[in-house]
């Protein structure tokens, strides 16, 4: 019987890979106004004040002293010195597209992770080989379809824009 313990490890390396939430927003400078009023109107918002209250709504304009948003369909201006974060609320891309890139992702791992296994075993059973190396491919496409489609219906996505000091 094959040692089943590689193909296995390295699909739950690949699994864990994929389940990690690597964050790469850069956080240079995120006490820089100007990068708000950067932003463009109609921008969805979450503004946490210094009192701890969180205004979330719509950007309708910015200058160097206030912040305006419509909130619950309400106009509200915040002044500056009020202001603890703004982050920009981004709506992720959809859960099919993700869970067609886990299929991928997850098929190329198993295929791959198949291979290794049989490349290291010459004990002439090159059907059975085959055979493990296309269940590996489908069982991390699965895997690799559900992490990703878990993903990509994990919601919106908060990028912080300003951080007061």
């Amino acid at each position: 019987m094959r040692n089943l313990s590689r193909p296995f490890v390295a699909v739950v390396l690949l699994a864990s890979l994929l389940l990690s939430a690597v964050s790469v927003a850069a956080q240079d400078q995120t006490n820089d106004w100007s990068k708000v009023t950067a932003l463009s109107s109609g921008s969805n918002l979450s503004v946490k004040l210094k009192n701890g209250t969180t205004v979330n709504g719509t950007l309708r304009s910015v200058s160097d002293s206030t912040l305006s948003v419509t909130a619950k369909n309400a106009p509200v201006d915040i002044k500056r010195e009020d202001v603890r974060t703004v982050h920009e609320v981004v709506k992720k891309s959809s859960a099919t597209k993700a869970a067609l890139i886990g299929t991928g992702v997850g098929a190329g791992a198993g295929a791959a992770a198949g291979a290794i296994s049989d490349s290291n075993n010459d004990d002439g059973f090159e059907t059975l080989d085959s055979a493990a190396t296309a269940g590996l491919a489908v069982v991390g496409a699965g895997v690799g379809a559900l992490i990703g489609y878990l993903i990509g219906r994990s919601g919106n996505k908060k990028v912080l824009v300003y951080e007061a000091k």
